[in-house]
Parts: C-alpha cells; structure tokens; sequence
C-alpha cells in the first residue's frame, strides 16, 4: 500500500509503502515499511516499526537514512492509523 510521498532533499522524492503487518515471537504487531526513491527504485530502505529498525537498505547516505528515520518516527502513530482504516476497509 502506496502511504505517502516525501521531499527527502532538493529534487530528491521518496515513496513510502506499508508492505506488511506481521506478529513478533512474543505477540506484538510490527509493520514492515519501504522507502524508495522515486525516480531509482534500486535506492531503498526496509524498515520494522515500531522500534524503527532499518535491516535492509541500498543507494542511501547515512544522513539520508537518519532523515528517513526522522520522518518515520514523526509520523508513526499516523502510519499505524491509517495502516489498520486500510486494512479493515479490505475486510468490510
């Protein structure tokens, strides 16, 4: 699910995408988000919220990745929100 598109730095656009939900071994729900470039989709990150985890990542700076965790942590709660509105419309 497409979530939102984001001015990383000047001319520079990146698409985020809920890709899953998933449950950890002791029960507690975790997203797991992708960030891409949008114009070069090689360049991406994998995130698992919510402890805001990058275990996967190409064709980003460590700054780029610190303000990718910043947007991440600011809008996280919003992320969530919307991620279950979505995923319950899906089952009405």
């Amino acid at each position: 699910m497409l979530y939102a598109t984001f001015i990383l730095k000047e001319n520079i656009y990146l698409n985020v995408f809920v890709m899953k939900e998933y449950e950890d071994r002791d029960g507690g729900d975790n997203l797991i988000v992708r960030v891409e470039q949008k114009d070069k989709e090689e360049n991406f990150s994998e995130w698992r919220l919510p402890d805001m985890a990058c275990y996967k990542s190409y064709g980003f700076s460590e700054l780029d990745l610190f303000a990718v965790e910043d947007y991440l942590t600011v809008n996280e709660s919003i992320i969530w929100d919307d991620w279950r509105e979505h995923k319950n419309a899906r089952i009405a």
